[in-house]
């Protein structure tokens, strides 16, 4: 779809793909929120989207990510090696970004950062019910019961349902296979799908996220991005 499509009349809507577009909000800051839905854009640009896959950040503060990708080229628009668009929007409410992207026929993954309950709100609205949710949670004892709200809330508002839950190992702990387990129990049943995103190194590092850097991604890594792909697709949601 070209710009002159910001001028056409009725709804706004998505990319016909395969691919569904996503919001990623943590339910805590450092959750790694950020690191999950730029992979996530990257992985869609290699293996279907190309340059249609578009991260955008709304986070809201200021992230190292597209430096860590190696973007490069237009300012207001970077694109990775993979060609991943990297899209700033720290101002902007979620909706509007959204819209936004679809007007050039892309397909976004939106990092909200760590305002899930101040999403919440947008995510319950008609322009978003093709978008799905992602909700990233840190697997330690203190992070599980800080997001208990969270899901509470985001069940209320029938929007859990069509969430994706990603528990995100950041640092290898011995203890994170029983919390891990703990809340697939808890969630199993009221989400769309849980992905397990053990530790990796790579990430650990916390340097260079770029295709090369990539290509040391552990066989695990891998499987967890492949789920988060096909669970963020259209014929599953």
């Amino acid at each position: 779809m070209s710009e002159d499509a910001q001028g056409q009349s009725g709804p706004i809507r998505p990319p016909d793909t395969a691919e569904r577009s996503v919001v990623v909000c943590g339910t805590a800051g450092g959750v790694g929120a950020s690191v999950v839905s730029a992979l996530l854009a990257e992985y869609r640009a290699a293996t279907s989207l190309g340059g249609a896959s578009w991260w955008v950040d709304a986070a809201g503060n200021d992230g190292d990510l597209h430096q860590r990708l190696r973007a490069t080229g237009d300012e207001a628009l970077l694109r990775t090696a993979s060609g991943t668009g990297l899209l700033p929007a720290p101002d902007a409410a979620v909706t509007d970004v959204v819209l936004h992207t679809w007007r050039f026929g892309a397909v976004p993954v939106v990092d909200a950062g760590s305002r899930p309950l101040t999403v919440l709100s947008e995510l319950e609205t008609p322009e978003l019910r093709d978008v799905t949710p992602v909700l990233v949670v840190g697997p330690r004892p203190d992070l599980l019961n800080r997001a208990r709200e969270i899901f509470t809330e985001w069940d209320q508002a029938g929007v859990l349902a069509r969430t994706i839950v990603v528990i995100c190992c950041q640092v290898p702990t011995l203890n994170h296979q029983a919390l891990t387990q703990m809340l697939v129990d808890v969630v199993s049943g009221k989400v769309a799908g849980v992905v397990g995103l053990e530790y990796e190194p790579v990430l650990g590092e916390g340097t260079a996220l770029d295709r090369d850097a990539q290509q040391g991604f552990s066989r695990s890594t891998w499987s967890a991005l492949r789920s988060l792909a096909t669970s963020t697709a259209n014929s599953l949601n």
